[in-house]
């Protein structure tokens, strides 16, 4: 998959809003570890912001935007804002369905940071929107005039939100074709690689099956809690229900919600583990 990325205003003439904290410094932290988080997967990603270019209007600045997504021909092309006027949340735009679709998925990632979900709305009134070749998004993350949005602000938590919406689908993830040891070790490398979880020297695991020094390293990186809603809960909660520990009505759909929780627990409880519902190392481990 080809992504390409904006993060928005941060040339001259073209500057964001202001508030509890400015625009052009959120909106270019969140992209760069958004590229980071995707350069650790098998996408390409390219940054198209035109950063400390000086234009004589801002339709200079936007035409630059939509030009490099567009030669770059990417799959999806994402506006990285934040919004300002009052309110409180995230809400993003566009026009195609497909579009519309990463749209949602994004403003449902994000609320589950804790965020208002203002949902999705028209972008045809938008320039980036309306003249990328592309399904595009502009995403306006939360409010900088908000003390609340701008309390809960954290650049990494937007950035995997955001990345996890777009590509890393928890319902793509690689079945755990039987119980033994070898295929859930496996399974567990490749999601760790999708997500950027790394070994002890930055570098990505061997999918092999085989628990060494490295993947006993990412291990330790790795802590799923309540409330999380990604890939890795879809790998937990699969392997709890192999063992035979239910998860809910919902099965593996990827949200550590309250029956989720229960099975984690009640496995603790069985392997004499601490019964805290928190999985990290030894519960993992156990797991295995």
């Amino acid at each position: 998959m080809k992504i390409s990325i904006d993060a928005g205003h941060n040339c001259t003439p073209d500057v964001g809003a202001k508030g509890f904290k400015q625009e052009d410094v959120l909106t270019k932290e969140v992209t760069a570890k958004i590229i980071k988080r995707l350069q650790n997967t098998n996408n390409e990603v390219l940054d198209c912001t035109p950063y400390k270019q000086i234009f004589l209007n801002l339709e200079q600045s936007l035409k630059y935007r939509c030009s490099k997504a567009n030669q770059f021909n990417s799959d999806v092309h994402l506006c990285i804002h934040f919004n300002a006027g009052g309110g409180e949340g995230v809400e993003c735009y566009a026009t195609s369905q497909t579009g519309k679709n990463y749209a949602g998925k994004i403003c449902k990632e994000i609320a589950t940071l804790g965020y208002v979900n203002r949902g999705v709305k028209d972008g045809s009134h938008l320039y980036v929107v309306n003249n990328t070749t592309m399904p595009c998004v502009l995403v306006e993350c939360s409010f900088v005039d908000s003390a609340r949005d701008m309390n809960a602000y954290n650049a990494d938590s937007l950035a995997n939100a955001i990345v996890n919406a777009v590509v890393l689908d928890i319902k793509s993830i690689p079945p755990i074709r039987n119980s033994g040891l070898n295929s859930v070790v496996l399974s567990f490398q490749n999601i760790c690689n999708l997500l950027g979880i790394t070994d002890k020297n930055g570098n990505k695991l061997a999918e092999d099956g085989f628990i060494g020094d490295a993947t006993n390293s990412a291990i330790a990186k790795v802590i799923i809690k309540e409330g999380a809603n990604n890939i890795l809960v879809k790998w937990l909660q699969t392997r709890l229900i192999t063992l035979g520990f239910s998860c809910g009505s919902s099965g593996a759909d990827g949200y550590f919600g309250y029956y989720t929780l229960t099975a984690v627990k009640r496995f603790q409880t069985k392997y004499n583990l601490k019964m805290d519902g928190i999985v990290g190392t030894n519960t993992i481990n156990k797991l295995f």
